[in-house]
């Protein structure tokens, strides 16, 4: 174990650390405040331990309770008992994620646990159909049409403010907590078949319960008048920097325990019931690693939200003050390409499809290929901002780009594309990346509802197009490598034998 972790604190510091040369050498060139500065670096350090602790502790703990639980569920056979269980996982588990209440506490039209209950609940639904897809065999690819039809037909029935919100608050749903947890109850069910489709449907469930957040969102939009305007006060937090760390620590200690208590609590429920599901060996590991996991994830929310979204603001403002807008463009197509590597979600997503595909999908392909999507969605949501671009049109060409690959790509790359769009947005993109377009925003005296907003689902986004690209270059690429055999097959065949 130590040596495992030991390797995640060392590619999490290789990772990061060039994020955080940037910011800093960026800062000190405008003169930012010289706390401004000294609360990133400490962040800095905070973010590499907190991410190392806590991907050491998803491997460990959530990865291994999701699979048994997925697993023991399918032995059962009893319908309706899986998928009410289901449906309680989904929501438990999402109103465990972090980001999710950072991003509900930021929108000041709808109660912020009104907000937090409607999408936990859309992606609890989402869930049970993912669930009732792997049961049934059903095509994923006819369930994500439907279920986008939908949400681009409810979007003729909400005000314009609510769409950004909509899609922004998928893209946050499926963060840390929930995605080991859903990868993992993915593979558990599926594991006890054996049909030649068991790989393709062990990927898919973050893709579907991305969408259950868009549909209620937009219903909940019909009960609530939007608003354009933000509260740009959380970004001006001036007490001295011991005690802003220690006050947020304490709060990440509350929100943590929070996020993990339905984890925790299903683990022990579940351990009760079935005595003989985890050895004494595993549970002492599951033990660990929910301890790391919680102290992981306190100091990575603390670092990010003390010294990145702060920095992130303030960098935002500082190019277009400084008449400098056409230098964002490769400043933040650097960062977006390093914070994908960052992010804890994305991380344990791609290793997993590693495994899953026996290394003939290895981590570093997908990530690079997340990246470049990630990327543009950067350089198109800047446009969006420069020249106030209605996010509709942006999200129609999208998607049904995305749905037109589904019938081009590999089944199994299709739904490995929409995960990846499920977990790319974790709390580093809403609390650098977010904060930083925001800056831009006021600075530029463009919207920040209507312009700003929405950046989460432009990166959201793009995996499903890249992804999917991914997909048609292996599937051209393994159909030239078999021709190549079958070629020299008849090249060397002896035909003398034959004759």
């Amino acid at each position: 174990m130590i040596d495992n972790l030991k390797k995640s604190f060392k590619e999490t510091t290789i990772i990061v650390l060039p994020i955080c040369i940037i910011v800093t050498i960026i800062s000190s060139i405008f003169n930012l405040d010289k706390s401004v500065i000294t609360s990133f670096m400490t962040s800095s350090i905070f973010l590499i331990i907190g991410i190392s602790l806590f991907t050491f502790g998803a491997d460990l703990s959530m990865m291994m309770i999701g699979e048994k639980l997925g697993s023991s569920l399918i032995k059962s056979k009893k319908i309706g008992i899986i998928l009410g269980v289901i449906l309680l996982i989904g929501i438990m588990i999402t109103v465990a994620e972090p980001d999710l209440r950072v991003l509900a506490e930021q929108i000041p039209s709808i109660p912020t646990t009104t907000l937090i209950l409607t999408i936990s609940l859309g992606v609890g639904i989402m869930l049970t159909i993912a669930t009732i897809k792997i049961l049934f065999k059903l095509s994923l690819r006819t369930i994500l049409i439907i279920s986008y039809t939908l949400v681009f037909a409810l979007l003729a029935f909400v005000p314009s403010s609510f769409i950004p919100i909509a899609f922004d608050s998928s893209g946050v749903t499926t963060g840390p907590i929930s995605v080991p947890f859903i990868l993992a109850l993915g593979i558990g069910l599926t594991a006890f078949r054996t049909d030649s489709n068991t790989k393709n449907d062990t990927f898919g469930l973050i893709g579907l319960c991305a969408v259950g957040p868009k549909i209620m969102v937009l219903i909940l939009g019909m009960l609530y008048q939007g608003t354009n305007t933000y509260d740009t006060s959380i970004y001006n937090n001036n007490l001295p920097l011991l005690l802003q760390y220690t006050e947020k620590f304490l709060e990440c200690i509350k929100s943590v325990s929070l996020s993990l208590s339905p984890i925790i609590g299903l683990f022990i429920v579940f351990n009760i019931i079935k005595k003989d599901a985890f050895s004494k060996k595993q549970i002492k590991k599951i033990i660990i690693g929910l301890i790391a996991t919680f102290l992981g994830l306190c100091l990575f929310l603390t670092g990010v939200d003390v010294g990145f979204m702060k920095t992130g603001f303030l960098l935002g403002q500082e190019f277009i003050n400084n008449n400098l807008t056409k230098y964002i463009i490769p400043f933040i197509s650097v960062i977006g390409f390093l914070v994908v590597f960052a992010e804890p979600a994305v991380k344990i997503l791609t290793n997993e499809v590693e495994k899953i595909t026996e290394g003939s999908i290895t981590s570093n392909i997908m990530r690079i290929t997340i990246s470049i999507g990630v990327i543009i969605a950067l350089l198109l949501a800047l446009l969006r901002v420069i020249y106030q671009i209605p996010i509709f049109w942006f999200l129609v060409v999208a998607y049904a780009l995305a749905m037109l690959l589904t019938f081009l790509s590999p089944k199994m790359f299709t739904a490995i594309a929409f995960d990846t769009g499920g977990s790319v947005c974790g709390p580093l993109t809403a609390t650098f990346i977010l904060p930083f377009i925001i800056g831009v925003c006021l600075a530029s005296n463009s919207n920040i509802m209507l312009d700003a907003f929405g950046l989460i689902a432009f990166i959201a986004t793009s995996p499903l197009i890249m992804v999917q690209l991914l997909g048609i270059i292996f599937k051209i690429k393994t159909k030239q490598e078999i021709n190549k055999k079958i070629d020299e097959t008849i090249i060397n065949y002896d035909w003398r034998t034959t004759l």
